[in-house]
Parts: structure tokens; sequence; C-alpha cells
């Protein structure tokens, strides 16, 4: 007598839009955050976000990696700073008509 034994379904490959990633390349902070290359960059550079290139020792090029971390505290923190520093509309109309 053999016995069945049913399992869970197997993985199937697709995207998993609700997983979200450690790492990712240039493209994926672009298309995750909507942060152009060129912007993304000049965080790297000014070290407001984290990011690191790999690469074979002697070559030229390699893949560089983003922390989307860093990236999603980065707009947070920006978000934040916008809420102490907000205008009044009023403020803004006064500032435009002077």
């Amino acid at each position: 007598m053999t016995t069945v034994r049913e399992t869970a379904e197997p993985v199937q490959p697709g995207k998993f839009t609700s997983a979200q990633l450690e790492f990712g390349r240039i493209a994926d902070v672009t298309r995750v955050f909507g942060i152009k290359r060129g912007t993304l960059y000049n965080l790297l550079r000014d070290g407001k976000v984290r990011g690191v290139l790999l690469r074979v020792r002697g070559q030229k090029s390699g893949v560089r990696l983003i922390s989307m971390d860093s990236v999603r505290d980065h707009i947070l923190s920006q978000m934040n700073g916008a809420e102490t520093h907000a205008v009044e509309p009023a403020t803004v109309a006064t500032q435009v008509a002077a």
C-alpha cells in the first residue's frame, strides 16, 4: 500500500511586487523610487545614500549596488525635514506678490 502525501503547490516564477529589495542596481532605484541616475550618483557622492561597486581586481567595470534602505531612509528624512520647514500657503502668496 502506497501513501500519497499532499504538499503545497510549488512556487512558480513570476513578479513579486510585494517583496522589498535589500540592494538594487541603478535601474531598480529609478523604477522603485523615480530617482534618476545623475541624482543618485550625486546622493552617493554626498554620502546621503550607501552603495558599493563590486568588481574583479584590475577590471574597469563592475556592478554598482545601492542599499534600498538607505534610499528609503533619505527620502523619509527629506519628508520629515519638509514638515518642520513647511511654509504656509498664505506666506508663499505674499512672497510671490511682493
